[in-house]
């Protein structure tokens, strides 16, 4: 009987990924400029935060640096773009 509950549990959870992975992705950018104080931290967070997107804010962080070509500590002024990734 356990082994059924089991089975039954993991199959669930299989298709709820499946179905999960299939939901298209809806990608863009959010530009904003940094003010004083504000780290990639709080800023990245904060727009991943009101735009839904529930990735590693490690990862976010990554390419945002990257794509805003920010080498070192962030600087009043400087423009960021954050890449967001929502599922539909």
């Amino acid at each position: 009987m356990m082994k059924k509950i089991l089975f039954i549990l993991l199959a669930a959870c299989c298709a709820w990924a499946a179905w999960d992975y299939s939901r298209p992705v809806e990608k863009y950018v959010v530009k904003t400029v940094a003010g004083e104080g504000d780290t990639l931290w709080n800023l990245v967070g904060g727009v991943m935060d009101s735009e839904g997107d529930r990735r590693d804010i490690h990862e976010v962080i990554f390419y945002t640096r990257q794509i805003s070509n920010i080498k070192g500590t962030l600087q009043p002024g400087d423009i960021v773009l954050i890449p967001i990734e929502v599922r539909k």
